[in-house]
């Protein structure tokens, strides 16, 4: 590519054909393609580059699908093009969708946190004043950024897992009965990391899973510690989690907890949307 992966949210999808688009992609191929190819403008291991499109942000790739960064790599849908500058792409079908497998590995993916569910929506919100309130009485101080991204999983059947829409008719067949869980990626500093966390909350915001990507320092230590606060918190969360262990789990837990009560919080985000848009429903 001659060009920047700029990747709009709201790129259209793109229809395939069952037997157009390969099963799987070979990332290492996709690694020495997009070190060829894309690492001009998005940095080594997609950390940036001069576009400062991060393919490491978690929370912005996986509100892509797969044929939306198709879409991007190659015909350049959503790319801001430079002035008198033309996109080409010279990757063939395949070779795209071997780029694509690698990028896929630069972030934390979706089914890593909720493996048995079958569908999942994805949406940004912004906690309002209430629940800004919330966090500050509990923590101190509400957050800066009050906008992130909520993916809430459904389990319906066994199938693997499928987007669904912000269509109404689609997202009526969601019912609450089968909600599983939200995530929600945020930034995280504490002993030892700085850098992008995924919060996993079941339907009533006990923690699932916490989890950095394997690639970051220390990640393999940071995930053990992280292990250690699965099944506390809830909604409505106030007082300090309290996983045990030394002084370095108690920073650990005193940094988590904000953005915890933050994953949490936009999370009822999505609660209200979802009451809204279900009062009626006899279940």
């Amino acid at each position: 590519m001659k060009t920047t992966l700029l990747l709009l949210l709201a790129l259209p999808a793109t229809a395939f054909a069952q037997d157009e688009v390969p099963a799987v992609g070979d990332a290492r191929n996709g690694g020495k393609l997009y070190a060829a190819q894309c690492s001009a403008c998005h940095g080594d291991g997609g950390k940036g580059g001069r576009s400062g499109v991060a393919l490491t942000d978690s929370s912005r790739m996986t509100l892509l699908r797969d044929e939306q960064v198709y879409a991007v790599i190659a015909r350049g849908e959503g790319v801001k093009k430079e002035k008198d500058h033309k996109f080409e792409s010279k990757l063939s079908l395949l070779d795209i969708w071997d780029v694509i497998s690698y990028v896929d590995t630069l972030h934390l993916e979706l089914g890593g946190f909720f493996p048995d569910a079958s569908h999942y929506v994805a949406k940004e919100y912004e906690i309002d004043e209430h629940g800004l309130k919330r966090i500050g009485d509990a923590a101190g101080q509400a957050p800066k950024d009050k906008k992130a991204a909520v993916f809430t999983f459904f389990k319906k059947d066994d199938n693997p897992l499928l987007y669904v829409p912000q269509d109404p008719i689609k997202l009526d067949a969601l019912k609450k009965k089968d909600k599983v869980g939200y995530l929600v990626f945020l930034p995280f500093k504490t002993t030892g990391f700085d850098g992008e966390i995924g919060v996993a909350m079941d339907a009533s915001g006990k923690i699932k899973k916490l989890a950095v990507h394997e690639s970051v320092a220390n990640a393999e230590l940071v995930n053990k510690s992280l292990s250690r606060f699965e099944g506390l918190g809830k909604k409505g969360q106030k007082e300090p989690l309290k996983p045990g262990g030394d002084k370095t789990m108690a920073q650990i837990a005193t940094d988590l907890f904000p953005v915890y009560l933050r994953a949490m919080e936009t999370a009822t985000m999505y609660d209200r949307d979802e009451n809204e848009r279900t009062w009626a429903d006899a279940d």
